[in-house]
């Protein structure tokens, strides 16, 4: 953790799982992820203890799940609510964020900056 490279690695691994998974098991119709936050949709709960496992099995890493409830869910940090046939999103504020914003020079240093 800490490297500018972790989240490529982990990213890049999880990709190279997820093509094993999925010549093991069906890929559900619809399978988001980004590093290992993934968010499927399925009607059938033993669908998900299969890719879990399948995932688990795989990797060596622990996952776990949770279901929406009343056809809303978060996911990093968006609010997804299932309709009859379509889903609608909408960004999500967490009652802990304290509303402060980095200065968009602070990524950076100056002093490394102009070094040549």
């Amino acid at each position: 953790m800490g490297s500018p490279l972790g989240v490529l690695f982990a990213n890049f691994y999880m990709g190279c799982i997820e093509e094993e998974v999925f010549n093991k098991i069906e890929k559900p119709k619809i399978y988001c992820r980004y590093i290992d936050d993934i968010f499927i949709e399925t009607t059938c709960s033993e669908d998900i203890e299969v890719l879990k496992n399948c995932l688990q099995d795989t990797s060596g890493l622990t996952f776990t799940v949770e279901n929406s409830i009343e056809g809303s869910m978060l996911f990093l940090d968006i609010l997804v609510k299932q309709k009859q046939d379509h889903f609608t999103t909408s960004v999500h504020v967490k009652p802990t964020n304290p509303g402060h914003c980095l200065y968009g020079k602070s990524e950076c240093p100056q002093r490394y900056k102009d070094y040549h």
